[in-house]
């Protein structure tokens, strides 16, 4: 009798995408009630002492408390300067909008970009989402399915390309396919064994594929995935990945290049 895992079963044309629609910015903003705002007469230098949390982005409010825009405090940061926030503040506009239902993984797309966004439910502003908010549990849990769909992506096109075991075994240096000969017989053993690339890491699958590209491709596509895979291994041992600027900007960089090399692979003939 031959034996069904859930891995055999073809994945549903949308799931990859349903799974991201789930997660939402609304799980990661701060309400509304909880925001630090300034307004258009305050004085920036009162605004950024004020400013306790060194919070690079504050809403503008008027006297009515509607928001209409966007002071960048971390420009001001160390300047003095006798102007108000209405010399420099950013008119309210789609730059600084993004719907309550839209996908942790659309924020990610460009947060570097777009830092600070305030987040729109219906006609109504009901909170601010920002790139400082990347580390939250829900991103985490986005940004860990995103590199799972990738390996899985990685087997797949394995498993057309080596037919047989051996065939991509030999690409995995003699320390791995003893790993995963040691795996595989105490499967069988066992007598759960299914597929010997199920024992294989997200560095196995990088090797192997590595294989099946043009020589001038290689470098570029393994620096890659080392990236993908360091961003992977800090979300899995829930380490900090995004506590700088610097850092945030690099796992928005590092998503764009996740979702270039998934469609690269299922193209890779």
């Amino acid at each position: 009798m031959v034996k069904r895992w859930a891995s055999d079963t073809p994945e549903p044309k949308d799931a990859y995408e349903a799974l991201h629609e789930g997660l939402t910015v609304d799980l990661i903003c701060t309400p509304v009630a909880s925001l630090k705002t300034c307004k258009p007469d305050d004085l920036i230098s009162d605004v950024i002492k004020q400013n306790p949390d060194d919070f690079d982005f504050l809403p503008v409010v008027d006297e009515n408390n509607r928001f209409i825009g966007m002071f960048c405090a971390a420009e001001h940061r160390h300047h003095q300067t006798l102007d108000t926030v209405w010399r420099c503040f950013s008119p309210l506009s789609e730059k600084y909008l993004i719907g309550a239902d839209a996908s942790i993984l659309d924020f990610l797309l460009d947060a570097d970009q777009r830092q600070c966004r305030l987040v729109l439910s219906r006609s109504k502003i009901v909170g601010l989402v920002s790139l400082s908010d990347l580390q939250k549990l829900p991103v985490r849990a986005a940004i860990f399915a995103l590199v799972t769909g990738l390996e899985i992506t990685m087997a797949q096109r394995i498993r057309e390309f080596y037919p047989a075991d051996a065939d991509w075994l030999c690409h995995l240096a003699s320390r791995r396919q003893e790993k995963i000969e040691e795996e595989r017989r105490k499967a069988k053993d066992d007598d759960s064994y299914v597929d010997a690339l199920l024992f294989t890491q997200f560095c196995d699958k990088r090797d192997i594929l590595e294989q099946h590209l043009p020589k001038e491709r290689r470098r570029v596509f393994s620096e890659a995935l080392n990236r993908i895979e360091c961003l992977r291994n800090n979300i899995a041992h829930a380490n900090e990945y995004a506590s700088s600027l610097t850092e945030a900007k690099t796992v928005c960089e590092v998503i764009r290049e996740l979702l270039l090399l998934r469609n690269e692979l299922r193209r890779l003939d």
